[in-house]
């Protein structure tokens, strides 16, 4: 899709003009926002994509800021992060904010990724900001819809609440075991929960796979980069050339897996220490595999057993 890969460009505009005024700082933050923008559903009304907008800026800021607030107290943020999860679960049997509910959990995880309040709290600016304008940029009619995915506002409460526990108890140990063994990235791991577990399991071992995939590819192409190129510059107008690849493919199989997302987060996050590069990569796929193994498993055990105990429909099938 040609429209969906100029959009991924202009979203990726705020990181390579701070790359062009050698404001590295927050190359993060505005690759990371304007690729996640650029990589969602686009709806056909002028009205939905504002809502949209509003919503990611609203809710998933919040989220983010929550993150970052409960991360240096290990508790309270295992606490928390079974709460967001649950709560996003319900709200993704919303008619209006349901297609992008699940997708905050990532914004989430970015908040306890940044380990403190007074970084979220710098990096939520860099956010408002790079976020607002790929909303800006979405809102033009000249975009070739990508329609989001269905939304069936009558599902049960049990599925919701069902897929809710599974979703928040996995992204607790996850973020429980990160915390436990150290991790640098404190919300790797449950992200990768969160974009797994759906209350379809055969929908999650797909996602399982896309992920498991998207990482292992991502990884060996921020190897490649990394391998031969030592410029910043450079590098950072890879990861928008990727965020253009991805937004070319988003409508195909190619597209469900997170391939370029991992790549150019990889090399984003390697961009101003190359010598770090080797153990981000390192790190990336150590603390995703962590995070898909906890993700199948509270899928297929013991949930389904314990929801045929306590739910009479579920009990019946």
């Amino acid at each position: 899709m040609w429209t969906e890969a100029l959009r991924a460009l202009l979203c990726m505009v705020p990181m390579l003009f701070a790359s062009s005024m050698s404001k590295t700082t927050y190359l993060v933050a505005l690759g990371q926002g304007g690729f996640f923008y650029s990589a969602l559903f686009l709806p056909k009304k002028i009205s939905a994509r504002l809502v949209m907008g509003m919503l990611i800026l609203g809710l998933g800021l919040g989220f983010y800021l929550i993150g970052g607030t409960v991360a240096p107290n290990p508790l309270l943020a295992v606490f928390f992060t079974f709460l967001v999860c649950l709560l996003l679960s319900f709200l993704s049997g919303w008619k209006i904010g349901g297609p992008i509910a699940l997708t905050l959990v990532m914004i989430y995880t970015a908040g306890l990724n940044t380990g403190s309040p007074e970084r979220a709290s710098k990096n939520f600016i860099v956010f408002a900001l790079v976020l607002t304008w790929c909303a800006a940029i979405s809102v033009l009619p000249l975009w070739k819809p990508v329609p989001p995915p269905p939304v069936n506002p009558d599902i049960p409460n049990e599925e919701l609440a069902e897929q809710g526990f599974r979703l928040g108890i996995g992204a607790a140990i996850a973020l429980a075991i990160s915390y436990i063994a150290g991790f640098a990235k404190l919300g790797w791991a449950p992200s990768a929960v969160g974009n797994v577990v759906r209350y379809d399991e055969k929908l999650s071992k797909l996602r399982a796979w896309a992920r498991f995939a998207g990482t292992i590819g991502g990884a060996l192409l921020a190897s490649i980069a990394l391998a031969f190129i030592s410029s910043v510059t450079v590098i950072v107008w890879i990861g928008a050339i990727f965020a253009i690849i991805n937004g070319l493919f988003k409508k195909t199989k190619v597209g469900m897996i997170p391939l370029f997302y991992t790549a150019t987060i990889l090399l984003l996050y390697s961009a101003n220490d190359i010598s770090a590069g080797k153990t981000n990569i390192i790190h990336r796929i150590f603390y995703n595999i962590i995070g898909i193994t906890v993700g199948m498993l509270v899928v297929i055990y013991p949930f389904p057993h314990i929801m045929k105990k306590i739910n009479p429909k579920a009990r019946a099938a």
